[in-house]
């Protein structure tokens, strides 16, 4: 299994109880999917990822416990500390039109209307309940905010996103 094939939706923060399960930090707005999951993947740092069977989940504060096939005590689980958990892309939900995953924006070109490159998304922020794409082009850094009114037009099997920028908005 390929590194780029798979998506994280969790890290492993730390072992809970003595049991072998693990507490979580989400790294998805849908944390629902873990209801139809049966097999994910753990991957720490750049080593291959690794499968291993979801046998249940349960979630505590603002975090997810969830429980593998084999690690049945806190030394097994103690060395899943800082493994992202990650899922096939193939089991990723379907979203609504007009939505995006913000990995699937990320090296995507910005251009605007006359066809000039603004720049490309090297990452998406989330500030204030915005989203704002972080683009770089040669030295140059800019944030333009992921709004329908400035971002006309998505097209990821090009990459491309088609740009409207206010006035001044580059010269910031």
């Amino acid at each position: 299994m390929s590194p780029n094939e798979l998506v994280s939706v969790a890290k492993v923060v730390k072992p809970q109880g003595n049991k072998g399960e693990v507490a979580a930090e989400l790294l998805t707005d849908f944390p629902q999917r873990f209801h139809h999951l049966k097999k994910v993947y753990l991957q720490k740092n750049d080593l291959s990822p690794f499968p291993l069977g979801l046998e249940s989940f349960w979630f505590h504060r603002q975090r997810i416990i969830l429980k593998f096939s084999g690690i049945d005590d806190i030394g097994a689980a103690e060395g899943l500390r800082g493994h992202e958990v990650r899922i096939e892309r193939e089991n990723l939900l379907a979203l609504p039109t007009g939505s995006y995953y913000q990995f699937d924006l990320i090296d995507c070109v910005a251009r605007d209307s006359r066809g000039r490159m603004l720049g490309r998304v090297t990452e998406v922020l989330e500030v204030g309940g915005n989203f704002l794409l972080n683009l770089k082009r040669d030295r140059k850094e800019l944030l333009v905010p992921f709004a329908k009114d400035i971002v006309r037009r998505v097209d990821l099997s090009k990459k491309e996103l088609l740009c409207e920028l206010p006035p001044g908005l580059e010269e910031l």
